[in-house]
């Protein structure tokens, strides 16, 4: 097996690892901030659903998924680092914050790797790979 593609899905295991850490804690950090059920389910739609269209890409492995959901990641982050000055919730706060950046670096070294495992090493690679140039 290909050195690149060893480091690849050693990086692809952990991302999904952290990214399932975070969609199972968001919620429960979410539903113990809000005392008003319709905020508890407003934030659930905007802070917690998009990160659920992620999960079927990610599963089979698609690099596309770990690149977009690079953005994706930044609503969980934003919410608990906005959340992170609070004493009561320092805790909840700061796991998500590192799970997020975990899965940030995590899947940026998926989708490097597999492109080295592949044989792409520069953008007209991969431009030659698909046939565009």
């Amino acid at each position: 097996m290909n050195i690149h593609l060893k480091k690849a899905l050693r990086a692809r295991l952990i991302a999904v690892a952290s990214f399932l850490a975070i969609v199972i804690i968001l919620p429960v950090f979410i539903w113990l901030n809000h005392e008003k059920p319709a905020l508890r389910w407003l934030s659930l739609a905007i802070w917690w659903a998009p990160l659920l269209l992620a999960v079927p890409g990610m599963f089979k492995g698609k690099t596309y998924t770990y690149g977009w959901t690079g953005f994706i990641i930044l609503l969980p982050f934003f919410y608990a680092f906005f959340y992170i000055t609070e004493p009561l919730k320092v805790v909840w706060a700061s796991v998500i914050v590192v799970l997020s950046v975990i899965y940030f670096l995590m899947s940026v070294s998926y989708v490097k790797q597999f492109a080295l495992s592949q044989g792409v090493k520069t953008n007209a690679d991969a431009k030659k790979a698909k046939g565009i140039e």
